[in-house]
């Protein structure tokens, strides 16, 4: 049985347990989905420390959220958003702590002949972080299938075991995102 297929009944009922109170039923859950986060958070943060930090950062939410989830039947769903957005917030701490560092060497980058005024530098700055703004104001399936796709330059086949969907909603969320994205950027 490869990691993204699970034994939804087996996971549904250990939810039950874990939401009455069974700390051995929430370390079985984590011992049967761990690798799967570690997998996504390892593939969507590129570094091995990170992923470790999304890992851990996601199983204390879910620890503490658990008996918030009404469908323990959707438990892998959840736990995949969770982890997502555990994820995207370590991402965006680190823009923010390196992003301005990031930007400077970014705007050398972008300083050629036809560009090499300051004024020039931060518009094209401040066009990357719009766009990146519009992604994240995209609905949730969207912006995530977007970043993984052209930001992580994952594979649609990647991204749809990762997601526990197939190829077409990936491509589906792809062109629906980017549709979106297109009327946002032209506003």
């Amino acid at each position: 049985m490869a990691e993204w297929d699970f034994d939804h009944q087996y996971l549904a009922s250990l939810v039950k347990q874990a939401q009455l109170g069974d700390n051995d039923a929430f370390a079985e859950l984590y011992l049967s989905t761990y690798k799967k986060v570690y997998r996504f958070a390892l593939r969507y943060l590129g570094d091995e420390h990170d992923a470790l930090d999304a890992v851990q950062e996601t199983y204390i939410i879910v620890y503490r959220k658990l008996r918030t989830l009404k469908n323990p039947q959707l438990f892998i769903s959840w736990l995949d958003q969770v982890s997502f957005r555990v994820c995207l917030s370590i991402l965006k701490k680190k823009n923010e702590t390196y992003g301005r560092s990031a930007d400077i060497s970014e705007a050398d980058d972008l300083a050629t002949p036809q560009s090499s005024q300051p004024e020039d530098i931060v518009v094209q700055i401040d066009e990357k972080n719009f766009i990146i703004r519009s992604i994240m104001s995209l609905p949730f399936s969207e912006s995530q299938v977007i970043i993984m796709y052209y930001y992580n330059e994952m594979k649609i086949e990647e991204i749809a075991k990762l997601l526990s969907v197939s190829r077409s909603t990936v491509k589906r969320y792809l062109a629906s995102g980017k549709k979106k994205l297109g009327l946002l950027i032209t506003r």
